[in-house]
């Protein structure tokens, strides 16, 4: 089994497992953690905290303080699906989720899940594009302009009109060099430009809603001049944004 820490760049969730994941568990029986634990299908939802790891039949499992009212919250179901949740010393939020279990002496014993999944911050704020920021890109000696849905200083979700949607245009994993990423502007002529050396396509996904697709890009290769004037439009949109929405809010 690998041992470690992987992630997913798109959602922002990372996930511990391995030996990792058995000195991850040790800690929170040390530091007497306490947990949110959830039925999933019925409406219980108390807290714990992890008492003991143990194996049984050469499979791994952790044992929890008895939650008040389980045993009657479990009646009549013979699989349980248990969601737990805690903040880590990080004060970032955890995720895991088991299988079945067992009530034993002084708690319940529950399967030693895969994995826990630890919720990431993004670690670039992403905005809400404003209206007409375009993004214009070539494949195949075809140029496309795809409007831009947000934006960060890492990437950026855009559509092609619905004429382009019979299928998608781009691939997952696919690098597109050359971008321009285009901003209104009301105080210069010419639309605000910034120039992206290489995104890579990270997510493809059909808004079913208007029968297009959409396409996440991650840029893996912009100046810094382009790199701190994008920062700049994104923080002064922003801005607007906040001005307008306390206007509204008054």
């Amino acid at each position: 089994m690998p041992t470690g820490f992987d992630s997913d760049q798109v959602d922002q969730i990372e996930r511990i497992y391995g030996k990792s994941l058995l000195k991850f568990f040790r800690q929170l029986i040390d530091e007497k953690t306490v947990l949110r634990v959830f039925l999933l299908g019925k409406d219980y939802e108390r807290l714990t905290i992890i008492t003991d790891l143990e194996e049984k039949d050469s499979e791994p499992y952790i044992i929890i303080d008895y939650p008040a009212g389980f045993k009657k919250a479990i009646k009549g179901t013979t699989d349980w699906r248990l969601r737990f949740e805690f903040t880590g010393n990080d004060r970032l939020p955890y995720v895991f989720r088991t299988v079945g279990g067992e009530l034993v002496e002084g708690g319940v014993r529950v399967r030693l899940p895969k994995f826990i999944e630890r919720r990431q911050r993004r670690r670039n704020f992403r905005l809400e594009a404003p209206l007409d920021t375009k993004l214009v890109f070539t494949k195949n000696f075809r140029r496309y302009e795809a409007n831009v849905i947000n934006v960060s200083l890492g990437g950026v979700l855009i559509s092609l009109e619905k004429g382009e949607q019979k299928r998608p245009v781009l691939d997952i994993d696919e690098y597109l060099r050359g971008i321009k990423l285009y901003f209104p502007s009301k105080e210069e002529e010419e639309r605000l430009l910034i120039h992206i050396n290489e995104a890579m396509v990270k997510r493809v996904e059909k808004d079913i809603f208007h029968g297009r697709y959409n396409y996440a890009l991650q840029f893996t290769d912009i100046d810094k001049q382009d790199s701190e004037l994008l920062q700049e439009l994104i923080y002064r949109f922003q801005r607007e944004y906040l001005r307008k929405r306390q206007l509204m809010d008054t």
